[in-house]
């Protein structure tokens, strides 16, 4: 069974959360996974489902400087979506995911997106293997300052950041491909921000000196799925019955009661 491919840019933070969210419902066994590439219309604030918006945000700031604020169904920290490509994998726990803990299938979708990484040029990209390697930061609030398991990093530099929610039966994993970064915006919009986060951090436009393109993120990324899994992923859209369920999401995206305190 061929897998689909989805590429939206510079859609909204809610629009963007809900779509994940109805892949992640619509993952029924009888369908293929799906591989999604997008970026955001605006810079957003994305907390994990965990995450206490009152302990996190900056209030005061994200509304200032117009920075939208939104909360994923996955777990882990707040990230500042802004100069990036971020990728999202939703499936059924079935074929080459069947009977895979957490943990194996975040394996498997590293390989891939290590894969990525060499194909646009990276020469030494590496996987964080070991959780017991992970910095003392990981009880800060921004993701990118540290490297977790199965994560990707440059000499110790982080360059994607990832996060996953499954059941007994599907799940979706998203994250993000560093390009850039605003020191100013990421730690402002963020309470007892890391002040060191530069150097932890290894954005793809300044890894190579140059600006990189999404589409040669999507390319060689959606390339590199494809080598790993050993399927074609063909270019796609959402079906009628993905549509209606994103789009009856979003109100939920765009609450308070859920962005603020994550209530279902």
């Amino acid at each position: 069974m061929n897998w689909r491919l989805l590429i939206q840019p510079g859609l909204p933070g809610y629009r963007q959360m809900a779509i994940d969210e109805a892949l992640y419902a619509c993952a029924d066994p009888d369908r293929p996974p799906v591989l999604r590439f997008y970026t955001w219309q605006n810079p957003t604030l994305s907390l994990g489902y965990f995450q206490q918006y009152k302990r996190v945000v900056q209030e005061s700031f994200v509304m200032h400087n117009k920075i939208d604020v939104v909360r994923r169904i996955t777990g882990g920290r707040a990230v500042l979506h802004q100069y990036e490509v971020t990728y999202a994998l939703a499936g059924p726990l079935t074929n080459i995911f069947a009977n895979q803990s957490l943990q194996e299938t975040y394996r498997l979708i590293a390989n891939a997106l290590n894969l990525g990484l060499q194909r646009i040029g990276l020469d030494h990209p590496s996987i964080r293997a070991d959780a017991s390697r992970e910095r003392g930061e990981s009880r800060l609030p921004q993701c990118f300052v540290s490297v977790s398991q199965f994560e990707h990093e440059i000499e110790t530099k982080k360059v994607i950041g990832s996060a996953q929610k499954r059941s007994r039966d599907r799940f979706v994993q998203h994250g993000s491909i560093l390009l850039d970064f605003d020191l100013f915006l990421q730690n402002g919009c963020i309470k007892k921000p890391d002040i060191e986060i530069e150097k932890k951090i290894a954005p793809l436009n300044r890894v190579f000196q140059r600006r990189v393109e999404m589409q040669e993120i999507v390319s060689n990324f959606h390339g590199a799925f494809e080598q790993i899994f050993q399927v074609r992923i063909e270019p796609s859209e959402l079906d009628t019955r993905e549509l209606k369920l994103a789009a009856s999401l979003e109100p939920l995206y765009q609450s308070e009661d859920w962005t603020q305190r994550g209530c279902r």
